[in-house]
């Protein structure tokens, strides 16, 4: 079949200690709320403050303000918060599956979504439900799905046949 390029959503790369992981979203785009509006809300709280008049707006005009920046930075911080927990699960599979990454396929260790998610203190669903569907670009230059990393049902002889039926012919891995 014709090979389908994927983008990764984390980069693990080799620095010059150890390995680092960078959340690709970041790099993609920054959010902000738009100055204007913030400026608004500014004027409009300092005029409550002083008793003065705010900038001529009505009461309804000045609500639609505050909900807007209000849902602008809940929406930012979510996004933000996203970035961190992949950012997160990503430094503890590094640091779980090092040898992995040194050494290639046959230096997997079992690792579970709730032994990675009991190091972050987050719940074992919520581990998953971050990385489902998600693909990571390791220091080899091949870019995998998260779920490599974690045991599931399959047994690792059939993981380690998916991984070599998957690998690029031109590139395969050693051993």
């Amino acid at each position: 079949g014709r090979q389908v390029a994927l983008r990764p959503d984390v980069i693990i790369v080799k620095g010059e200690q150890d390995f680092e992981v960078e959340v690709i979203e970041s790099r993609r785009f920054s959010l902000r709320v738009n100055p204007v509006y913030r400026q608004l809300v500014g004027q409009i709280q300092a005029a409550r403050t002083a008793r003065s008049e705010a900038p001529s707006m009505d009461d309804k005009e000045k609500q639609h303000i505050r909900e807007y920046v209000t849902r602008a930075k809940f929406f930012i911080d979510n996004i933000n918060q996203r970035r961190q927990t992949m950012a997160r699960i990503t430094q503890v599979i590094v640091e779980c599956q090092h040898d992995f990454l040194e050494k290639g396929i046959q230096s997997l260790r079992p690792l579970t979504r709730a032994e990675v998610g009991e190091r972050i203190g987050m719940h074992e669903s919520t581990v998953s439900r971050a990385t489902a569907g998600k693909y990571v670009l390791l220091p080899v230059g091949q870019v995998v799905p998260f779920s490599l990393f974690f045991t599931a049902s399959l047994g690792t002889k059939d993981v380690i046949k998916n991984i070599i039926d998957a690998e690029d012919r031109g590139h395969p891995y050693s051993d």
